[in-house]
């Protein structure tokens, strides 16, 4: 029962999947905090993220048309136990009598505002979790704790580039992460000139990652074409802007390493953090409006070198200047 996201269906089953892991998540943020208020949230949200797991099932399987999913949550447990595929394979919904628990406390929070016991957020913690590792493993062949929305983005090389990325956010590496995750915007972003009509780019488009200066044509135009394209795909101004001011300039040499050049500006794990998930947001809009964000085919050398390294900023196959 394996999900591969390469079809509408499963990538629907998927995106319920990262959606179920976001409000976990989410949930399990409240529950650290002081406060009746974020103790309710987190019982919502951690039954909640179950709910959209058990409605991946019912819909990935066909169980049951989205139409149909109007039901009590016990009679969900019920069918998808009962559902025939499963009982010839013996597999049967974990932690049932938990479940039930938390759908009786996520009822009594909402429909009677009652406060859920501060020792009773451990428990929905760990099982709620497990439950959902359980789920995505045996329903779905996927690993919970690996889901993310980089998963989404299609083209391999950027997919890697933007993981090994969020490998150095948690190293706490920033500059290094900004960097990668600049190289990845910068690279996607060529599938915006690649979109447009050749004959309505002033200049010309070549290998290297620029405009070529034709005497008659302002450079000025040549960049407000493409940021125009740019903006024109839902980037928001504002967020360019701050991206932008985030990370490095990038120069690309003749065989497609980038050259990354820093100024005076000062960053920290949160703007990797911020930057990150842009980028990746980005990309996988591009995809969507059919835009084809990729790694050019002139640099995917240099990228797989990139990821192949692990160590130093030397190592990594970047070039990196202080200006």
């Amino acid at each position: 029962m394996t999900i591969t996201v390469n079809n509408d269906k499963s990538r629907a089953a998927f995106n319920r999947l990262l959606l179920a892991k976001q409000i976990y998540l989410h949930g399990l943020d409240h529950s650290n905090k002081a406060g009746g208020l974020n103790k309710m949230v987190a019982v919502h949200n951690f039954h909640n993220a179950i709910e959209i797991a058990l409605r991946a099932i019912f819909l990935h399987y066909e169980i049951r048309a989205e139409k149909a999913l109007n039901i009590d949550f016990e009679s969900m447990l019920k069918e998808i136990d009962n559902y025939q595929n499963f009982k010839d394979k013996g597999i049967k919904l974990p932690y049932r009598q938990e479940i039930r628990n938390l759908n009786q406390i996520r009822n009594l929070v909402e429909h009677h505002a009652v406060e859920p016991e501060a020792t009773t957020m451990e428990d929905f913690r760990v099982f709620s979790r497990r439950f959902l590792q359980i789920i995505c493993g045996t329903y779905f062949d996927v690993d919970f704790d690996k889901i993310s929305p980089i998963n989404m983005i299609e083209d391999e090389l950027l997919e890697k580039l933007l993981f090994k990325s969020l490998m150095y956010i948690d190293k706490d590496q920033v500059e290094q992460s900004l960097s990668l995750i600049r190289v990845a915007f910068n690279w996607a972003s060529e599938s915006i000139i690649a979109f447009l009509p050749r004959d309505k780019i002033p200049g010309k488009f070549v290998n290297g990652g620029g405009f070529v200066e034709y005497p008659e044509i302002d450079r000025t135009i040549q960049k407000a074409t493409f940021y125009s394209a740019l903006l024109s795909t839902g980037i928001g101004l504002v967020d360019y802007k701050q991206f932008l001011s985030y990370t490095p300039h990038i120069d690309f040499t003749l065989n497609g390493s980038p050259d990354i050049q820093w100024g005076s500006q000062q960053v920290n794990i949160e703007y990797a953090k911020w930057a990150h998930d842009f980028v990746v947001t980005t990309i996988v809009h591009w995809q969507v409006l059919g835009l084809v964000p990729k790694v050019p085919d002139w640099c995917r050398v240099a990228a797989q070198a990139i990821i192949d390294k692990e160590n130093d900023t030397h190592e990594t196959g970047l070039s990196i200047s202080i200006s």
